[in-house]
């Protein structure tokens, strides 16, 4: 069972800076997030660490009634609202910054963002026409992972959803700074074209991270939202462009 929503508070109230929505990946234990929440706290920032419904059909939902929540807080604190994402969360994310043209992000950050993924993700999304209750086995390790399995049926709003965006956006033109992390080693995600995507929009820039360096058992290139998956230096390195381009 996913964790539930969890606001993450900086310690100087009176000097908080920004208030900033955090959104795990599919299949992800949404606490798995917590070390980036911990450092935007720490980094003067309210986190509300959001958690992601395993229907489908409650995603977009989820996602909305947590931006409600931050916008509210950012509101009483006359604060900046910020978008961190991961995976399916910045794909939903993005989503909602495309049909809420009056949304209040000001600055986002995609991390993994499968606004294109690799062409063998299509086939998990056909079976759910054949098999709406079938699942395959979750490729991520086991003390990340939600659940063991993953549906078919969420592969398929996966990919609904990344449709809608390329749809809405024929060039990209969501103009909000941004800021986009990739693994070149990606299993999920098309990661030079989702570059190519960024190059589009002169707000978009792109880092680049590697997670050779981790002591994990298994190397899942997808996975970047920890220092046990990047290893040190390069979570090091995404937490000082983290900050930098959240001004924090």
């Amino acid at each position: 069972m996913n964790d539930k929503s969890k606001w993450f508070y900086s310690d100087l109230k009176i000097d908080t800076k920004a208030v900033v929505v955090l959104a795990h990946g599919l299949n992800l234990l949404p606490s798995k997030m917590d070390e980036i929440a911990k450092f935007l706290a720490l980094k003067k920032c309210d986190v509300l660490r959001i958690s992601i419904s395993e229907n489908p059909d409650k995603w977009l939902m989820d996602f909305g009634d947590s931006y409600d929540a931050a916008l509210e807080h950012s509101e009483i604190l006359q604060r900046p609202l910020y978008f961190v994402g991961y995976s399916l969360g910045g794909l939903l994310g993005v989503h909602y910054i495309i049909k809420h043209p009056y949304q209040q992000f000001t600055k986002t950050v995609l991390i993994a963002p499968p606004t294109h993924t690799k062409a063998y993700i299509l086939l998990p999304a056909l079976l759910a026409l054949i098999f709406p209750n079938g699942s395959l086995p979750s490729l991520n390790l086991e003390n990340y992972r939600a659940r063991g399995r993953t549906k078919f049926k969420e592969y398929k709003k996966l990919l609904h959803i990344q449709k809608e965006i390329r749809s809405d956006l024929k060039k990209n033109e969501l103009n909000i700074s941004t800021l986009v992390v990739i693994n070149r080693h990606d299993e999920l995600v098309a990661s030079k074209r989702v570059a190519l995507f960024a190059a589009f929009n002169p707000l978009w820039k792109t880092l680049t991270l590697t997670n050779q360096e981790s002591d994990l058992p298994r190397k899942y290139h997808h996975l970047m939202i920890d220092s046990a998956s990047l290893g040190d230096q390069e979570w090091n390195k995404l937490l000082k462009n983290l900050a930098t381009h959240l001004d924090l």
